[in-house]
């Protein structure tokens, strides 16, 4: 370890220790110990050991991301946060996006009005459902509310070896609600400021005598303006799950769902040219009224698990998902003339289907060595997304007022002029060991072995297309993993971890041979302590990741590139969550991050990532007045300056503080309501800062939602 990480070291590890000393501090004498290292977990079909649904507390004991079984928090080498349904439920999250705002260390930033951009730790993150990796589909991507899930599980940094190719960012594990074996259900409504309207219900239970056939359906919608002008939104979501036991050691699952997507689409606000923002209120909307985007996703899914008696199981699962995505709108193509106000407009549309296809086969199970019980895990995967897009005419229209942009003429299509298809491909197998040292040392290792492929060609609308283009393309790609997990004391572990991920190139050397593939590889060091019999938990880690590899230009072959570029990422966090009162739950967590270029032509030594802040602090309670029917929350989150893309000094978004606030009252066991106030002291602030002709965009205003909710 160099000078630089020492010094991180230093930095972090205090930090970690004062973390867990508070959590300590908050901690009841006689607490129940968390479970040791060696406890292996048998859980039956119908009920989950992980599902969250049901359950009170922030504090989750188990998760499947970065793996593929529930695996204790606890023996995780890396830095993991679970949103769970109580969360979900209690801060009211309707949208994935919702509830990654809400995790340690994660940025999000808007993008067309529907859709977000997700970064941590220097990069974008990379989703599966319910265990199946989904490659390049959390990011700008239309995603299932969250009423069709049990809980959002966030690894941060590196998850090649189950995900594969990706970026180092991290992983989104969603987690399906199953099939319920006792007939129960719930349901909610909310209104709100900019005529919100919000309405969801689930209900399920077993259609069987005996109970093995379970079941599950949820519907949602909403239907809402905007803090911006000219700006409606609906969504409706449809999901539904059939979980059966064949015998009881084998259970099948399947489950779809469908989910349809209206908006305006809206991205931000352009500035002036010569760099400054515009002076405008939050109110306005640039783009023409005209200007619509529709997203539907249509998701189908099996699995099969058997189970044998020595605690080995078999699972197979397929995933198809359908996208379509429909866009007509005008937007602004340079920075507003600050005298006149005026700015040429382009028109644009398109219509894109994008098919996703994943097999994932896994075997897992204990076995014993050296008179020690250890765990393997080895399985396949593969997947494949294709793209079909078909765009209309893109024309400019000179001279327009971005306070009248309805004077854009609209744009009809079809016709469609022109158009692309894109296909990838990846397959890998992988293996994973759980060795048992001592009591007290666990060896986590494992690797994998990917093929990726990447093709795509141009094509005509109504004409035969041509042959593809080959792209990048990497096989037998090595993605090995491996850490140390040590039990200090009973519910307290410390870790050490190394992990990577790769992102194939295009690139071509003087000889003409395509670069070798991005590497992100990180370190990272953590402790990790449950408290009051698991209901909290505290964790600090900190991290360094090199992205390596990177493609530049190669000066003496003009034309050529070498993989000379690096990008050096670290930094430090803490988190914790759980009931460290009786009737108080809590979450709250710092993150620290520092990045730069290593090496680079132009830009070594500056900053790599503009878009995530150097400080940021995330905190939620909730708190039962009394253990009475009243009951009240509170959030807050607290952001360093980000550049984004704009200049410093001259467009740059400050660093910004906003809060939320929570009444609650309990009308009966089963039913309450609960009046929210976001942003509740109007911070005017920008979540995204652009370039000269779109995404400066503000923050949400203040604004009020009231919901009722009732179990059954």
């Amino acid at each position: 370890m160099n000078a630089l990480w020492m010094r991180q070291q230093k930095m972090g590890l205090p930090m970690a220790a004062l973390a867990l000393l508070a959590a300590d501090a908050l901690a009841q004498d006689g607490s129940a110990p968390a479970p040791a290292l060696a406890t292996v977990e048998v859980r039956s079909a119908a009920i989950p050991a992980v599902t969250t649904e049901g359950r009170p507390g922030y504090a989750a004991t188990h998760a499947t991301v970065g793996g593929k079984d529930a695996t204790p928090l606890l023996e995780i080498p890396q830095s993991v946060s679970v949103i769970t349904r109580a969360r979900i439920e209690d801060q009211n999250l309707q949208t994935a996006e919702d509830a990654l705002r809400q995790v340690t260390g994660v940025t999000v930033t808007p993008w067309d009005g529907a859709t977000s951009q997700i970064r941590s730790r220097g990069y974008f993150l990379e989703p599966s459902l319910d265990g199946i990796p989904g490659y390049g589909g959390l990011n700008a991507t239309q995603q299932f509310d969250l009423a069709m899930f049990d809980r959002v599980e966030v690894l941060r940094g590196p998850s090649g070896l189950f995900q594969g190719s990706g970026q180092p960012g991290g992983s989104v594990n969603f987690v399906r609600r199953q099939g319920l074996s006792e007939f129960a259900g719930d349901a909610s409504v909310s209104v709100g400021s900019w005529s919100q309207r919000q309405a969801q219900a689930s209900v399920g239970g077993a259609l069987n005598a005996d109970r093995t056939l379970r079941s599950r359906i949820v519907l949602s919608g909403s239907d809402r303006d905007f803090h911006y002008d000219r700006a409606h939104g609906r969504r409706a979501m449809a999901y539904g799950a059939l979980d059966y036991d064949l015998s009881p050691a084998t259970t099948l699952s399947l489950y779809g769902a469908f989910q349809d997507d209206k908006t305006n689409p809206f991205s931000g606000l352009p500035a002036y040219a010569d760099g400054r923002f515009i002076d405008a209120p939050r109110s306005t909307n640039p783009y023409p009224g005209w200007a619509v985007m529709d997203n539907t996703a249509a998701l189908l899914a099996a699995e099969a698990e058997h189970r044998w008696s020595n605690g080995w199981k078999l699972r197979a699962r397929y995933s198809r998902q359908l996208q379509d995505s429909d866009l007509r709108d005008s937007y602004p193509t340079a920075g507003v003339n600050a005298a006149t106000g005026l700015v040429p407009y382009a028109r644009r549309g398109w219509d894109s289907q994008t098919a996703r296809d994943t097999v994932d086969v896994y075997a897992s199970g204990p076995f014993r060595l050296l008179g020690r019980a250890h765990a393997a895990t080895v399985g396949w995967n593969y997947g494949k997304v294709a793209s079909d897009t078909d765009y209309g005419p893109n024309d400019t229209v000179p001279g327009i007022s971005i306070r009248q942009p309805d004077a854009v003429p609209e744009l009809h299509i079809p016709p469609y002029v022109r158009g692309y298809s894109d296909e990838t491909r990846q397959r890998g197998i992988y293996g994973q060991l759980r060795l048992s040292l001592s009591d007290a040392l666990t060896l986590v290792t494992g690797a994998r072995a990917s093929d990726f492929s990447v093709r795509s060609r141009s094509t005509v609308p109504g004409v035969v297309t041509p042959g593809w283009t080959q792209g990048a393309r990497e096989t037998g790609e090595i993605s090995p993993y491996a850490a140390l997990v040590v039990q200090l004391a009973p519910g307290t572990t410390a870790y050490g971890s190394y992990s990577d991920i790769f992102m194939p190139q295009t690139a071509k050397d003087a000889a003409g041979r395509t670069l070798q593939p991005r590497v992100g590889r990180q370190i990272e060091l953590g402790v990790k302590r449950s408290l009051l019999d698991g209901r909290l938990l505290a964790s600090a880690a900190v991290f360094r990741t090199r992205d390596e590899n990177r493609s530049m230009p190669d000066t003496a072959h003009p034309g050529s590139f070498v993989q000379a570029g690096k990008v050096q990422v670290q930094g430090w966090e803490v988190e914790l969550s759980g009931s460290p009162l009786a009737q108080l739950e809590l979450s709250l967590g710092y993150a620290r991050l520092d990045t730069r270029y290593l090496a680079h032509q132009t830009l070594a030594g500056t900053a790599f990532t503009l878009f995530e802040p150097r400080h940021s602090l995330k905190g939620y309670a909730h708190y039962r007045l009394g253990g009475g029917a009243w009951s009240v929350g509170g959030g807050v989150q607290i952001t360093s300056a980000v550049i984004g893309t704009g200049v410093p000094g001259t467009r740059e978004a400050g660093g910004y503080g906003i809060a939320s606030v929570q009444l609650g009252y309990q009308i009966s066991p089963q039913t309450s309501v609960a009046l929210a106030l976001n942003n509740a002291f109007d911070r005017h602030y920008y979540a995204r800062v652009g370039g000269l002709n779109s995404y400066n965009t503000y923050g949400e205003p203040r604004s009020a939602m009231l919901t009722l909710r009732s179990q059954f």
